[in-house]
């Protein structure tokens, strides 16, 4: 990847970026008969009122096909660009939607602007950070699904969010300018995880899948709003070289 600082440019200033084709076909269509799969042997945590199914348990249940996700070559030069070896697996979601699917206005991480203003009371403590990488499995398009975004939603504070008023934070959100996307299969989408955003089927009988990592920078405390549990400590640093901390002798 040549062009690595300015892909960086593009996800500071617009929120997001897409990497086309960060998975060649046969990478695509080996994780789709594996989400596929897990679907038939019920491994879903559930399917919620929008129509996302979700997994939460794959990268544990079977690393191998979904294991390369993690860090991916394609994707991994972005990562360390904006977070180098600091850059920690918060999770990793698989998501089928079945049937029709109309994701309401969200943010992944929902507290950002409320830990931000948390971290400038202490002297020590950096705002956190959170980037989202979403690959997709199906082609998407006019007609068929999209991704929206807000404008540059990841440079203002949405209204309605604390406390949250859902209707009048979704009407806040319809209400701004939009970016809407259309990412292919074996696509990359990677965004911070603080824009605000919204998926959408327009023909419901399609298929579509994807997979979602988080990763984040600060590792955050219980209590912050995020659309996922952290994985842990251990094993979550894709990018980090353990030696010294493995080498270091007890006591020291």
């Amino acid at each position: 990847m040549d062009n690595v600082d300015t892909i960086l440019d593009e996800l500071e200033t617009e929120g997001f970026v897409t990497i086309s084709g960060a998975l060649n076909p046969d990478q695509v269509e080996d994780v789709r008969q594996h989400i596929n799969a897990a679907r038939e042997k019920g491994w879903e945590e559930g399917l919620n009122a929008v129509g996302n199914m979700w997994f939460d348990s794959l990268l544990d249940r079977e690393p191998e096909p979904f294991e390369p996700l993690v860090g991916q070559e394609r994707i991994r030069p972005v990562l360390e660009g904006m977070m180098g070896p600091q850059t920690q697996l918060r999770s990793f979601r698989a998501h089928i939607n079945p049937g029709p699917y109309h994701q309401e206005w969200h943010l992944d991480f929902y507290g950002y602007w409320e830990e931000k203003r948390r971290a400038e009371q202490h002297r020590l403590t950096p705002p956190p950070v959170g980037i989202n990488t979403t690959f997709y499995f199906q082609d998407n398009g006019p007609g068929i699904a999209h991704l929206k975004f807000i404008k540059r939603g990841h440079t203002f504070e949405p209204e309605h969010l604390y406390p949250m008023d859902r209707p009048k934070f979704e009407a806040w959100c319809e209400a701004q300018e939009h970016v809407v996307i259309y990412p292919k299969a074996g696509d990359c989408v990677v965004f911070l995880s603080h824009i605000p955003h919204q998926g959408v089927k327009e023909d419901d009988s399609v298929e579509r899948s994807n997979i979602v990592c988080h990763y984040q920078m600060t590792p955050m405390h219980e209590g912050a709003w995020f659309v996922s549990q952290a994985r842990g400590y251990q094993g979550t640093f894709p990018f980090a070289d353990n030696r010294r901390a493995i080498n270091t002798p007890k006591g020291n």
